[in-house]
């Protein structure tokens, strides 16, 4: 009876479903072995399926895989006959059958080496570290990470983002994305990017390129060299920076909208690359119409001064309060679990500078910060985070 053995390290180290299924997992100087006895006969089994099925969505999750070969080390004798690599292709069928992709996996029979055990080994082929720049931080309510629509999967924590990869939220839903240098991108509710570009070699220039096609971005971009580029595009504009925060995102019209918070953003048509592009200061929004105009950037409202709750219980009436600010027409007011607004996060836009909050909140502790929307639907810069607490 051979033992299943799978090189990639950490691959499975935290995967107690993995375990559980196939009998415990053990890492062994680069190698992780499986607790029950594989054979081609027990892949084929209930049990070793549910346990390939394990596997492979821990490859799917840990997602730098780039190939996996399945390999039996037999006797000479076998390899000739044909015997091993029916054995291997076997295991390779039945990984493709519990979910790994059939053009990522490979079924050989090498010639073994003075060192190899006889037995069936798995062995991948994974990106190298430098490729992997961009890491989802958090994930909060429905929020999805793929090649494409149809194989989009759950964000989780930690998994690597890729270039070309879409990243999609439903409403009240969020994700950070961390880049390698710093920077940070918020992929705001009902939202769904794709990281067109995205290379920050060491010592080099940053290169990267956020194709917005529904919703928006928050992104806070650390300052780069000057041969460095950070751009967010949709069908109609490309927003460049080198060093900034702002929002962009594509508006109910098809247009964008562009809201600069720190810094300075040039903007200019998607399609047209001659054109000179627009620079929109600190606290300066601007719409970018389907047709490339672009509107002249008008003042976005201040941070609201908070007036309470600052701290402590929250009271009977569930009543929020912040100072009124020149430009605001609407007030936007969030809620959350905690102070990033990922967690349980809960919105409601009111004209007027109080609100009671319209629905009983779970005991606990809970964030809050207030921003102004002005007649055209600009959003300015958020105020200070605040926590209060419901309940005992």
């Amino acid at each position: 009876m051979t033992k299943l053995l799978v090189t990639l390290g950490a691959l499975l180290a935290s995967s107690a479903a993995a375990a559980d299924r196939c009998g415990g997992v053990k890492l062994e100087a680069g190698f992780i072995r499986l607790g029950k006895p594989v054979t081609e006969a027990w892949a084929k089994t209930a049990e070793g399926q549910g346990c390939f099925s394990d596997l492979a969505k821990e490859i799917e999750k840990y997602r730098l895989v780039r190939a996996v070969t399945v390999a039996a080390i037999v006797p000479d004798a076998d390899r000739a006959n044909g015997k091993g690599l029916a054995s291997a292709k076997a295991i390779a069928a039945a990984l493709v059958e519990a979910g790994l992709p059939k053009a990522r996996v490979f079924g050989l029979a090498p010639a073994p080496q003075r060192t190899d055990s006889m037995g069936i080994s798995l062995r991948y082929v994974e990106r190298a570290p430098d490729e992997v720049v961009a890491r989802i931080a958090a994930a909060a309510g429905a929020t999805f990470l793929g090649a494409d629509e149809t194989s989009l999967k759950p964000c989780e924590a930690g998994m690597p983002v890729l270039v070309n990869e879409i990243v999609k939220t439903g409403p009240n839903s969020k994700v950070t994305i961390h880049l390698k240098d710093g920077s940070g991108i918020e992929v705001k509710p009902e939202s769904m990017i794709k990281m067109a570009v995205l290379a920050i070699p060491a010592g080099g220039d940053r290169q990267v390129k956020i194709d917005i096609l529904t919703g928006g971005i928050v992104a806070d971009v650390r300052k780069a060299a000057q041969g460095s580029r950070f751009e967010a595009s949709s069908r109609v504009a490309v927003a460049s920076v080198r060093g900034t925060q702002f929002r962009f995102g594509v508006d109910e019209s098809g247009g964008s909208r562009l809201e600069t918070l720190e810094g300075v953003v040039a903007i200019a048509p998607s399609n047209d690359p001659t054109a000179k592009p627009i620079e929109v200061p600190a606290g300066q929004g601007t719409v970018m119409s389907v047709d490339g105009k672009t509107s002249p950037p008008s003042k976005l409202p201040e941070a609201p001064l908070i007036v309470g709750p600052l701290k402590g219980p929250l009271g009977a009436e569930a009543r929020f309060e912040w100072q009124p600010v020149a430009y605001a027409a609407s007030y936007k007011v969030e809620l959350a679990r905690d102070a990033d607004f990922l967690v349980e996060l809960s919105t409601q836009t009111v004209n007027a500078t109080t609100l009671s909050w319209p629905e009983a909140l779970p005991k606990g502790k809970w964030f809050w910060r207030v921003s102004g929307v002005d007649s055209k639907g600009f959003e300015g810069a958020t105020s200070k985070v605040y926590a209060f607490t419901v309940g005992k």
